[in-house]
């Protein structure tokens, strides 16, 4: 076996020594939909902003912007119109006249290229966060804080949440987590983050979000889809949103139109009781 070891060493040192451009075949373009309308609890929620782009080929290092589309929200239930005028930034789309309403459902419809592109979801209401908690532990030597932001929910249906904690920003890139009350139907529960990294006086903020059925799928899609890389992963497929394409159905876009309440708290890192 340690022959065999010794083999893939060597092809493993020997390919660093040429550059191999693949030439890969770049399928045809498709849009991606950044469509999150958060509305966070303490504010009348009337600014709101998408993001549009394309794919990009395997070799590209930037993202295609997609600049000129006319896009619009409507409220189904009260027939309400809301227009996203592309702002200096190409390819964001922004209304500072959006009205939330939990419950209703809204539409999303954008006009590019010739195409239209529809997607539909309700405004869903999120539990506040009632109390944060902060605790430590010790892995072989390394004391690891740990900060939990807890939550009731609700008895009466089936709920579904997402959480983003952000931290110092020389520390890592948001992280994203799923959860639901199947389990803990009506009871306090809470999302957590540890880390041996987190010293005291820094912050950790927490984005919490309600999520319908769907959208908690494909964010569990997503997140199994990101961190299953590797030199041996599986090529990736494509994650499906509840985007379409309704001028030509089989050039289905790529993203997701959400609509959730938020509730947002921040919290300072205290000094560890010894």
């Amino acid at each position: 076996m340690k022959y065999l070891y010794l083999t893939i060493s060597i092809l493993l040192f020997a390919s660093c020594e040429d550059i191999i451009d693949l030439p890969l075949e770049e399928g045809p373009k498709r849009l991606v939909i950044d469509a999150n309308i958060n509305w966070q609890k303490g504010t009348s929620g009337n600014e709101q902003s998408i993001r549009l782009t394309e794919t990009a080929g395997f070799y590209d290092i930037t993202v295609p912007i997609a600049s000129g589309a006319t896009v619009k929200i409507t409220n189904t239930v009260s027939a309400e119109v809301f227009d996203l005028e592309e702002d200096e930034n190409p390819g964001i789309y922004e209304t500072n006249e959006f009205v939330p309403v939990i419950g209703d459902t809204y539409t999303l419809e954008v006009l590019y290229k010739g195409e239209i592109y529809t997607a539909e979801e309700t405004m869903l209401a999120a539990p506040d966060i009632t109390r944060i908690e902060q605790s430590s532990d010790n892995f072989f030597g390394t004391t690891a804080i740990k900060v939990e932001f807890f939550y009731e929910d609700p008895v009466e249906e089936e709920n579904y949440y997402i959480s983003q904690f952000s931290y110092p920003s020389e520390y890592a890139l948001d992280v994203y987590r799923t959860r639901d009350d199947e389990f803990s139907n009506g009871e306090e529960n809470n999302f957590f983050e540890q880390d041996d990294r987190l010293s005291p006086g820094e912050e950790i903020t927490l984005y919490f979000y309600a999520a319908s059925k769907t959208n908690f799928d494909y964010m569990n899609k997503l997140l199994e889809l990101i961190s299953s890389g590797g030199p041996f992963a599986a090529p990736p497929a494509a994650v499906k949103g509840n985007c379409i394409n309704s001028t030509h159905p089989e050039k289905k876009p790529y993203g997701y139109f959400r609509l959730s309440e938020m509730d947002k708290e921040t919290y300072t890192i205290q000094e560890i009781a010894e």
